[in-house]
């Protein structure tokens, strides 16, 4: 049975991607709600498949779906949720980072976050799954989510516009700041406005240290 709205902890939307290796009932399960659900929607709009990834590329910049499932699945039950994050060469080049061109590398986001934190909720959240006959509503939950929530999400998150406001910000939880809002702020010549999310940085930084802030 669907469990649409079930509150997990936040947790970083790129932490723990893989997704079961071996093709058992529960991950069958899972890939049989992508094939349904979303996968028809995510590859008319141009994205290609690699597993439980899904990417679109442009020269400018690369946004991601995964399907992330549970650790604790077993063979009788799954859950999973998905990541959304964005991926922009010249964010790379302003933060000192190498330039990664597979878009299956990278997991590092300029920009992302868990589909829950988009939703009407604001939490993160996670599908359950345990049997065949649910394969159909599920896959209609989640092909909603992505049409709703997440491809909006994305195509703001590919413009540095998009990533000075996105940046480090999780509905429901908090905004933090973030080395790429800052320097998409710079970028976009916004200079006062990246020294003070640099600075806020430190202070996160300082306060992280001491223990402080958490």
């Amino acid at each position: 049975m669907s469990t649409f709205g079930q509150k997990r902890t936040f947790d970083s939307p790129n932490r723990g991607l893989k997704m079961p290796s071996l093709p058992t009932r529960s991950s069958q399960l899972i890939g049989d709600v992508i094939t349904l659900g979303p996968a028809p929607l995510l590859k008319s709009l141009g994205f290609r498949k690699k597993g439980h990834h899904f990417f679109r590329a442009s020269k400018d910049a690369t946004c991601h779906v995964r399907f992330q499932s549970s650790q604790w699945n077993s063979p009788d039950r799954s859950s999973f949720t998905l990541n959304l994050w964005t991926y922009l060469p010249a964010l790379a080049i302003a933060n000192g980072e190498v330039i990664i061109v597979e878009p299956a590398k990278q997991i590092f986001a300029h920009c992302g976050t868990r589909i829950g934190h988009l939703l009407p909720q604001q939490e993160d959240y996670w599908w359950q799954i345990s049997d065949p006959s649910e394969v159909p509503q599920i896959a209609d939950e989640v092909r909603s989510a992505v049409e709703k929530y997440a491809i909006p999400y994305l195509e703001k998150a590919v413009t540095l516009q998009g990533i000075s406001e996105l940046s480090g910000y999780f509905p429901g939880v908090g905004c933090f700041p973030t080395r790429s809002k800052a320097n998409a702020l710079r970028l976009l010549g916004r200079e006062q406005e990246a020294v003070a999310v640099e600075h806020a940085l430190e202070v996160q930084k300082k306060a992280g240290a001491s223990g402080l802030g958490r």
